[in-house]
């Protein structure tokens, strides 16, 4: 059984998982009893192995990817399939009814990230400092679950929306272009996309609730947004990605000269408020 901490204040009821990246479990906003948070109804929650392949066993929760998203090579050894933070088992620092830090010990890469949640009236702040002691190549970036329970709006002052990936996905660079960013649940739809935001904030809107994300535009300066109508292992969710680099493969990060590379310290946040 893993411990499941609580903070709760009148406006929202926050559940986090130390043991499982310190990820966020559930977000509700208690004026509607809605939660933003995706959860894959066909995985219990559970610990998984360092290693372990990440699509197969993602259990949902907001989290966070570092070094890497696909497995890369570094000057200290392989990364794992989408990091080695999202299964590792962070420690607590400091608890309150509203507020949690927790940090990372005895990562392979040898770095450090301490993080702590705050909850202030209707928004979460989440703040981060991270010790990337290697000199190389890395990524950080959100990976934030949100479900689509029925049919949303993504909203923000967006340019360009390009495919991760040309041989994934049915939405972009097809007649059904528009589905993207207003999402239907269990329309078979999906697809994965680098997107061009003009500001630090997105927005979702489902039903009679609002979500906004906002983030740091120094250091997590790209978006991505990956999503699946049920189209994708039946999924119905759409995931903001705002990330440290503009590529995913570490190759096309380089040769867009969008990356960020260690040794560094540095700090970074994001919040969201619901209504």
């Amino acid at each position: 059984m893993v411990k499941i901490i609580k903070l709760e204040n009148s406006h929202l009821e926050v559940e986090i998982i130390p043991e499982l990246g310190g990820r966020v479990q559930k977000l509700i906003n208690k004026k509607s009893n809605f939660d933003w948070v995706w959860k894959n109804k066909n995985l219990q929650i559970s610990t998984v192995e360092k290693g372990t392949n990440y699509d197969d066993n993602w259990q949902g929760g907001w989290e966070e990817l570092f070094p890497n998203d696909a497995v890369e090579n570094f000057c200290w050894g392989k990364g794992y399939d989408h990091g080695e933070t999202w299964s590792h088992s962070w420690n607590i620092l400091e608890q309150s009814n509203d507020s949690l830090e927790l940090n990372t010990s005895n990562l392979e890469s040898g770095s450090e990230i301490k993080k702590k949640y705050f909850l202030i009236k209707n928004k979460l702040r989440v703040e981060y400092q991270l010790f990337v002691n290697f000199e190389d190549i890395f990524l950080f970036k959100l990976h934030l679950a949100l479900p689509i329970n029925s049919k949303c709006i993504i909203d923000g002052e967006f340019d360009n929306l390009f495919k991760v990936d040309d041989d994934f996905g049915n939405i972009l660079q097809t007649k059904n272009d528009k589905y993207f960013l207003n999402p239907v649940k269990d329309s078979n739809y999906f697809d994965f996309a680098y997107i061009k935001n003009n500001l630090n904030s997105v927005k979702v809107k489902q039903e009679n609730n609002i979500i906004e994300l906002k983030y740091d535009k120094e250091f997590l300066n790209y978006l991505w947004i990956f999503q699946s109508q049920g189209g994708w292992k039946n999924h119905n969710v759409v995931v903001l990605e705002p990330a440290s680099n503009g590529k995913k493969l570490f190759k096309d990060a380089i040769e867009s000269n969008e990356y960020q590379k260690g040794p560094i310290v540095t700090n970074t946040y994001y919040e969201v408020i619901v209504s």
